[in-house]
């Protein structure tokens, strides 16, 4: 009895951290889609430097740079991978990677080539 006392009165405590301590989607997910389709144009570290880079105006987006770090907000990440940059070489994805895996590659770049934390 006691038992099931104290779990009741610790589930409220669980709850809140759990739900503070969701984990952001997949980030082996996203270093996968970053591989597959965004070094060629971004760069293997995301500094925009790659072959195809030469070739595009205006360049790809230097995602470690100070300015890119303060400019590129989670929401503005996400709607580029979505729906492109005009007058750019960023394409739309949302026809060809799903809302999950836009977002997880998204997170990805931010964490680990950004060094940001949402």
């Amino acid at each position: 009895m006691i038992n099931i006392l104290a779990g009741l009165l610790l589930l409220p405590v669980w709850l809140i951290t759990a739900s503070h301590d969701a984990p952001h989607p997949d980030l082996k997910m996203g270093k996968r889609i970053y591989q597959e389709r965004c070094k060629v144009c971004h760069g293997i570290k995301g500094d925009g430097k790659s072959f195809a880079a030469n070739a595009l105006n205006p360049p790809p987006k230097n995602f470690i740079s100070a300015q890119s770090k303060k400019q590129l907000t989670l929401k503005r990440m996400i709607d580029s991978a979505t729906n492109g940059r005009p007058k750019t070489a960023m394409m739309p994805w949302k026809d060809i990677l799903s809302q999950e895996e836009i977002r997880a590659v998204v997170h990805y770049i931010r964490e680990e080539l950004m060094g940001v934390e949402d």
